[in-house]
Order: C-alpha cells, then sequence, then structure tokens
C-alpha cells in the first residue's frame, strides 16, 4: 500500500457529523481503588503486579479486543483493508473507526498508535532488545542505572513477555529467504548482523510453515496484526494472566477524556463506544489512585488537557515536554528482495552502524505491502518535540524541523546508500522519518515524574508507559524497555500500598 494511500486512510474525518455521548441517566460514580487508563505493555504489568499483589484493578482501554479466531482472520492485512485496520477519529470528540491502528497528525511527523487491549503490542514488530549501556546512557542520562536495569528488570520483562530470536530451522525455511538475504546483504557491506529478540511463539510460526495453521506471520502480516496468533501480544499473555487473577477487569471501548483531582483521589470522565465508533454513554469512575499507560501521546495528552483545565493545577512544567520520535528512520530499498520473494516476519535480523558520530541500529522487517526491502533505522535525536493543549480540547505535539534533527536523517541515509552499494540494482527509495511508530516522552521519569513515575504534585497519580522515556531509547525499539521500566516502577508503587 503506497504511504500516501495509507495516510490518507489513516486521517480521513470525512463528512460526518460529531457524535456526541448519550449521558447516563441517574448513575452514581462507580468507586475504585485503582485504575489503569490503557492496556499495552505499561497497562498490562501494572494490572498483573497489582493482581499478584492482592490488589484489584479496573482496567480502562479505548480500543476493542481483538481476539484470534480458528480462522486467523481477526486483523486486516495489507492485501485486504478493511475498517478493522485504521483508528479514525473525527474533528470532534467522536470516532469513526475503531480499527486496531491510528495516525496522530503531528506538526512535523505522524505518530501511529496502537489502539485495542493490548496496546501497541497489537500492531509493532515484537522486537524486544535492550539498548547497550553507552546507547542507554545516551538517551536517559543519569536518570535511570543501567547497571540495575541489566541485572533485575530487563531479565524479569523478557521472562515476562517470552521472548527469543529466530531459530535455525525458522530462519532457513523458504518463508525467510528475506531474512537471509538481509544478512548477506550486511555481510556485503561490512556489517554484523545478528538476531532480534521477539514476543513471537515459533511454534505457531512453523505451523503456518506447515500448512496447519493460517499463513499470517510468513506473509509479512505484524503492522495491523497477526492473525495466527504468532504474535505474544499482551492481551494473550502479560494481561491475560492479570485477569485469570480474577482481581482485574478490563473494560474496551472506554475512552478516557478528563482526570480531575479531588480530596479522596482522582474523578475520571471516560466515554464508552461501540464497535461502529459511536460513543454510547459519558460515565465517571473515583479511584484512589490512577495509572497513566495509554502511550506517549495518550497518557500526555489526559495530563497535559488536565493542566489546561485546571483539573490538575500542582502539574510542573515538565509536563508535556522532551517528546521525541524514539529515533525511527523508515527505509525503503528498491531492487531488493527480488520482485516476489518470500517476506517472513515480523521482523528477524539486525545491525549496528556506529562508525559514524551518531550511532543507530538497523532491523529488518517485511515492508508494506512487500513493495521494497523494509528497514528501520533507530538512533538518538534529542528529545525536542512537545506535546500542549491547544484550546480545543485537544492537543498539538509538535517535532521541530531543524538542523540538529536532519544530521540524524543524513547519518540513516548514508548508512542505507552503504547497503545499497553492496548490490548491483538496488538503491535508497526512502530513508527519511515521516512517521513514527515508537512515540517517547512527554511525562519523562525524572523530570515531570519522580523516579518511580509519580507524577509531580499529584499523590497517586503514576505514569508508567513510553511517556517516562525521553524521547529515544538507546538507538534500540522501546517495548522492552518500556516494560522493564513499568515493572521497576510498580514495585515502589506497590510497596507505598503496602508499607
Amino acid at each position: 500500500m503506497r504511504r500516501r494511500s495509507f495516510l490518507a486512510a489513516a486521517s480521513m474525518v470525512g463528512a460526518a457529523a460529531v457524535l456526541r455521548p448519550v449521558p447516563a441517566a441517574a448513575q452514581d460514580t462507580e468507586q475504585h481503588d485503582t485504575v489503569v487508563v490503557g492496556s499495552g505493555y505499561g497497562g498490562a504489568v501494572a494490572a498483573l503486579r497489582l493482581a499478584e499483589a492482592g490488589h484489584t484493578a479496573l482496567v480502562l482501554e479505548r480500543g476493542r479486543r481483538w481476539p484470534i479466531t480458528p480462522d486467523g482472520d481477526t486483523f486486516a492485512t495489507a492485501r485486504a483493508l478493511d475498517d478493522r485496520a485504521f483508528w479514525v477519529p473525527s474533528p470532534g470528540a467522536g470516532v469513526l473507526s475503531t480499527g486496531v491502528l491510528q495516525a496522530f497528525p503531528a506538526e512535523g511527523i505522524v505518530g501511529l498508535l496502537g489502539a485495542g487491549v493490548g496496546g501497541g503490542s497489537l500492531v509493532n514488530n515484537a522486537v524486544m532488545a535492550a539498548p547497550d549501556a553507552e546507547g542507554f546512557a545516551r538517551s536517559f542520562g543519569t536518570a535511570l542505572d543501567y547497571g540495575e536495569m541489566a541485572e533485575i528488570w530487563y531479565p524479569r520483562a523478557r521472562a515476562l513477555l517470552g521472548v527469543s530470536p529466530i531459530p535455525d530451522d525458522v530462519l532457513a525455511s523458504p518463508a525467510y529467504a528475506n531474512a537471509r538475504e538481509f544478512a548477506d546483504l550486511a555481510e556485503r557491506a561490512g556489517f554484523t548482523p545478528h538476531r532480534l529478540d521477539l514476543a513471537v511463539d515459533w511454534d505457531i510460526v512453523r505451523a503456518e510453515i506447515a500448512g496447519t495453521a493460517p499463513a499470517s506471520t510468513i506473509l509479512g502480516d505484524s503492522m495491523w496484526g497477526i492473525g495466527s496468533g504468532a504474535k505474544r501480544s499482551v492481551d494473550r499473555t502479560v494481561l491475560a494472566r492479570a485477569e485469570a487473577t480474577g482481581l482485574v477487569q478490563v473494560r474496551p471501548l472506554s475512552r478516557v477524556d478528563r482526570i480531575v483531582r479531588t480530596d479522596s483521589g482522582y474523578l475520571l470522565e471516560y466515554t464508552t463506544l461501540n464497535v461502529a465508533g459511536a460513543a454510547v454513554v459519558t460515565r465517571t469512575v473515583q479511584a484512589r489512585r490512577v495509572i497513566l499507560a495509554a502511550g506517549s501521546i495518550g497518557s500526555t495528552a489526559l495530563l497535559v488537557r488536565a493542566q489546561a483545565d485546571g483539573g490538575l493545577p500542582d502539574l510542573n512544567s515538565e509536563v508535556g515536554r522532551r517528546w521525541g520520535t524514539g529515533g525511527d528512520h523508515l527505509v525503503a530499498l528498491t531492487g531488493w528482495p527480488p520482485p516476489g520473494a518470500a517476506q517472513g516476519g515480523p521482523a528477524h535480523l539486525g545491525f549496528t552502524d556506529d562508525t559514524g558520530d551518531l550511532p543507530m541500529t538497523m532491523l529488518s522487517f517485511p515492508f508494506v505491502g512487500q513493495l521494497a526491502g523494509g528497514l528501520l533505522a533507530v538512533s538518538d535525536p534529542p528529545a525536542a518535540g512537545t506535546v500542549r493543549a491547544n484550546g480545543a480540547g485537544g492537543v498539538t505535539v509538535s517535532w521541530p524541523q531543524t538542523a540538529t534533527l536532519a544530521r540524524y536523517s543524513t547519518a540513516v541515509h548514508d548508512t542505507a546508500a552503504r547497503l545499497a552499494a553492496a548490490r548491483i540494482g538496488t538503491g535508497v527509495a526512502a530513508s527519511g522519518a515521516p512517521s513514527t511508530s515508537h512515540s517517547l516522552g512527554g511525562a519523562v521519569i525524572g523530570s515531570a515524574t519522580n523516579d518511580f513515575g509519580q507524577v509531580h504534585g499529584c499523590p497517586d497519580l503514576f505514569v508508567v508507559d513510553s511517556a517516562l522515556l525521553p524521547g529515544s531509547c538507546g538507538s534500540m525499539p522501546p517495548a522492552l524497555t518500556v516494560t522493564a521500566v513499568a515493572d521497576r516502577c510498580l514495585h515502589s508503587i506497590i510497596a507505598g500500598i503496602n508499607p
């Protein structure tokens, strides 16, 4: 699918009237001890750790559930896009489609956001890689101790998510010719490819290869979900374990619109939606504590709107700052792999280029629509973006186009050109940063929050998701780090509940 068509579909607003919720008639405000907003990596970890400690939690998730079916037809694919693909907001408070992926228009870039029970784990490429010590320091400085993360929290995150690299037999199969082609191309260019840790059930991939499970992973599906169930998304792993305790209630199609501090905690106003996107009713819930895990843009948006409307008057000036793209740069190579070649996914191999002054990791994954060889370069540009309330009930995300940021695009292009030069007939079709699927920052740990995610000025209000990460993640995709940091935060949060 062409990028122009994708962005047009994803940001479409149409001519439909703004959908208005029906007020809840004579309905008392619900009372809960803890409410978690969002059900991605951070929200799932919060729910599980609370339940393991014997605490109840209500999880509010704006999107719907995406249960895996035996036919493998849960999700839309690049070959058959439909209303399952995109979460499309209207100009006002309504939603025109409750699909699994939203393209959030920003100034300077487009942010891609997961929407559904499982959050970003539904739509990412399942890469679970930790940065090295130098990369971690480039992003986090001294806000977190790398030794502690490497010794305690990264191993716990890997165990929670069940990660492993692509096995020998899968890599050797015809379905993964693209992975072997990438390894050969990288080596020709003078790089050392390595296998990535992925949150993938390789037995299901083997069944796809054998024809006993619906083909999905081996066709390169991932951006809108993997229908065979091979992706170990948190709705089917971490969050499922939390729900199995009976202490956690997940409420899909419940979009949190507002948060207000009260004498007894926090009041949340949320809108229930139907599957078609129509707003059904507005409800309120009172919680002693709130854990925000709606993603970098989602969690930060709730905070900056509450700062603007007086719901959270004591937030500091760091809220909404230090937002970044995670260093994402999409790269497309023409003439490679050969037309019609197999493009198994969701990802598989990568290499590090530290030959210049701007280190980066280059990851291989199937390109959407299989029109070219797809790569993702991840670096560490400064967190120069902001998220601000815009006065119309929404937020504006700004990503300034500066000479400093342009240097990172140039560095990515240079590395891609080295790859292209390694094989006759290969060229660089694109190497810019028009979009990001790894939005980070806005409520950064150690500045907008303390060192375990409590928002400054707001007791018992916590952030435990990608908003905590300062714009980048040591030249690596952030999912594993988000999970590890969330687990670290919950350890302290629960210790505070049970002194």
